[in-house]
């Protein structure tokens, strides 16, 4: 009997605890993370000016990972420049004039990804690969990121040479031989910075549509070390 009013005594803290509980409401801790890239095997995100021959500026677009529950407004976090120690042979850290980071970024409200646009600036100091390092900090709405997903790297440059899809049947069938000024005018004219990507029928469309735009204003070729100017040849049929 005696049992019996000790459980009894005890029912109501169960009760009153479960009731606790349910309206409490639940305050963890948001932590922001890089995506990893595509790739597992790519350490960095790889962007040369080279393949886009008509643009000074180029946007980057690296995916962010909320780890917790979405917040209900657009909320601000914080991203940082790591400037690393440069040794001999190491790849140098980018300067500021070539590269543009978003002054008050927020994780847009609802969501679990985001992401974080940077722009890179063409300048003509780019003869060589140099570095853009990006660190998540912590702030006050966010505890911080991951160990191994809080930092992403950019590697970029503006080193001319033909692209790497410029070989093969492109040359043979398609645009002929490789020039700056047939890049950059092509470029210029169909939009097109990736011709690789492209199907068999979409190269010989955009191949053909090139050579009649040649032909119809009389674009001349360039020799890349004589500055030597003769006719443009684009050996589509």
């Amino acid at each position: 009997m005696i049992r019996k009013y000790i459980l009894l005594a005890f029912l109501p803290l169960c009760l009153w605890a479960c009731t606790e509980d349910e309206i409490q409401p639940y305050h963890g801790e948001q932590y922001l993370r890089f995506q990893p890239l595509e790739d597992s095997e790519q350490e960095n995100i790889a962007v040369s000016f080279n393949n886009y021959p008509t643009d000074d500026e180029i946007v980057v677009k690296i995916g962010l990972e909320l780890i917790g529950i979405p917040f209900e407004k657009d909320t601000p976090y914080k991203v940082t420049v790591v400037n690393d120690e440069v040794k001999e042979g190491d790849i140098p850290n980018a300067l500021p004039e070539n590269y543009r980071l978003p002054e008050s970024p927020v994780f847009k409200a609802g969501m679990t990804e985001d992401v974080l646009e940077v722009v890179l600036v063409k300048t003509d100091n780019l003869k060589e690969d140099v570095k853009l390092r990006l660190r998540l900090e912590s702030n006050e709405y966010f505890a911080g990121s991951m160990p191994l997903f809080d930092q992403m790297e950019i590697v970029f440059n503006n080193v001319i040479s033909a692209p790497l899809w410029w070989k093969g049947d492109v040359i043979k069938l398609f645009l002929g031989t490789y020039s700056r000024k047939k890049y950059v005018d092509f470029v210029t004219f169909s939009g097109i910075s990736d011709f690789g990507a492209l199907s068999t029928a979409e190269k010989r469309q955009a191949a053909l549509e090139f050579k009649y735009y040649v032909a119809a204003n009389n674009i001349m070729d360039k020799d890349d070390k004589t500055g030597e100017e003769f006719p443009m040849v684009i050996p589509v049929d």
